[in-house]
């Protein structure tokens, strides 16, 4: 008997039925249309069908060439392809998505793709400085930030000293006062800081201050004890390995 194969086309919850029988065919209650279809051997070639690509082709003018022509915007169709030898049992012989439809003096080519290739992840790149990338207190960085309350003594432009001296921690980072925030622009001793912009609040005033991070491994390891998490890159080179060009770093 000559084998014969169903081909079923969805997209979202719309599905289509199709079979390369000379005659339409009902199968598990459901009726496939004939179109004339003819598949390369790509399937019986390979050693794992399912992972293999391929393709067929199939008479313009059936909503089959349709599908495959003109799908919907930024959607892959998927594809399942199940074949019999007997007209009794049918095996899955592919299952993935339309990737394309190429017209053809009269056919229409179909290419199909695996449906593995759906469950592989593409490569990423991403910068790596010989700085940390992460953000102080971020889940990356994994540092706990608690903030400090201190009390000012005076501001004096944009220098303010607080009540209690503090670890050297705070460079970098910043002085809240309310809704206000301050951007803590160097640490001048354990009671004084230098901020970025001069402050709209008065001695006396309550303030929170939260440390900071200039992203150096030094500060990750001796500061915050912290250096499994850095997130630089301790060892750039300088030229590429293999033709000796400089790295634009």
């Amino acid at each position: 008997m000559a084998v014969t194969e169903l081909y079923e086309i969805q997209i979202h919850r719309d599905l289509w039925r199709f079979t390369s029988a000379q005659r339409d065919t009902r199968y598990q209650g459901e009726l496939y249309q004939n179109v004339p279809i003819s598949r390369d051997s790509a399937i019986e070639q390979s050693s794992d069908p399912l992972k293999c690509e391929t393709s067929f082709s199939v008479r313009s003018g059936n909503k089959l060439a349709e599908l495959a022509l003109n799908p919907p915007l930024n959607v892959a169709p998927k594809v399942t392809i199940k074949r019999t030898e007997n007209g009794q049992n049918y095996l899955t012989v592919f299952s993935g998505r339309l990737v394309a439809g190429k017209w053809d003096d009269g056919w229409v080519t179909v290419e199909l793709e695996p449906v593995h290739t759906e469950l592989q992840v593409t490569g990423l790149n991403e910068t790596i400085p010989p700085l940390c990338r992460y953000s102080l207190g971020s889940r990356k960085c994994g540092r706990v930030l608690y903030p400090t309350q201190v009390n000012v003594m005076t501001v004096v432009g944009d220098v303010v000293t607080i009540d209690r001296a503090l670890p050297s921690n705070y460079r970098f980072g910043r002085l809240e006062e309310g809704y206000n925030h301050y951007f803590i622009e160097s640490q001048l001793s354990g009671t004084q800081f230098r901020l970025l912009h001069i402050p709209g609040f008065k001695p006396g005033a309550k303030v929170s201050l939260v440390e900071g991070c200039d992203r150096t491994i030094y500060t990750c390891v001796e500061r915050f004890q912290n250096g499994p998490n850095f997130g630089g890159a301790l060892n750039l080179p300088t030229k590429n390995p293999y033709v000796g060009d400089p790295i634009d770093r």
